[in-house]
């Protein structure tokens, strides 16, 4: 039965449901006894991503491409994006829910953590105290239109702003080494955190 450990908030999965996907055994490994870490900041999810096992759910067949997922949470909320390891591959991916359209967010969960931890301690170390570091998907998505229309410049901060600069590039090279895969556009999910970050929208 897949459950969370409330005190360390670790999520593990469903057995059943894992013996179907044919994961690696160092996926299989974190999914059922290592269990999934819940990163928050601020006490909210970080990048909205919520590690959830969605029992009701199943599998995740993307018919176009005969993919079949497994579900491992979602961003924002359950009505926003699913996200998904591919049975073999590993392969995380985002399914946004209201059009059915989905992405490569990493080649496997272990990245995705990686990612996800490194984004959580430059925030921390680098982040505004006056400001939220955390949005919704909607007033991030309107801010990054806003500036882009020109609409909103990014201020320079006086105190630490070299310090900030040289983290996320830093950030973007250790994203890029690590998985190429997760930067090959703009397009994809970790090239806009890393342009949301660049441009002090995060």
């Amino acid at each position: 039965m897949a459950r969370m450990d409330k005190t360390s908030r670790l999520i593990r999965y469903d057995p059943l449901l894992i013996e179907k996907t044919n994961l690696s055994g160092e996926t299989q490994e974190l999914l059922l006894y290592s269990g999934l870490p819940q990163l928050t900041l601020n006490d909210e999810d970080v990048l909205g991503i919520r590690f959830d096992p969605l029992p009701d759910m199943g599998l995740m067949s993307i018919s176009d491409d005969l993919k079949t997922l497994l579900p491992i949470g979602y961003e924002w909320d359950e009505q926003t994006a699913i996200l998904g390891l591919e049975s073999r591959t590993g392969i995380m991916y985002r399914v946004d829910v209201p059009t059915g359209e989905y992405a490569v967010m990493n080649s496997s969960i272990h990245l995705f953590l990686a990612y996800l931890s490194r984004y959580k301690e430059i925030v921390q170390e680098h982040s505004r105290a006056n400001e939220p570091t955390v949005m919704t998907l909607e007033q991030v998505q309107a801010k990054l239109e806003a500036f882009r229309r020109g609409e909103i410049k990014p201020h320079l901060q006086k105190k630490d702003q070299s310090g900030r600069v040289e983290a996320v590039k830093q950030l973007r090279l250790f994203y890029i080494e690590k998985d190429p895969v997760s930067m090959l556009d703009e397009e994809t999910w970790w090239s806009v955190v890393l342009e949301q970050l660049e441009d002090e929208l995060l």
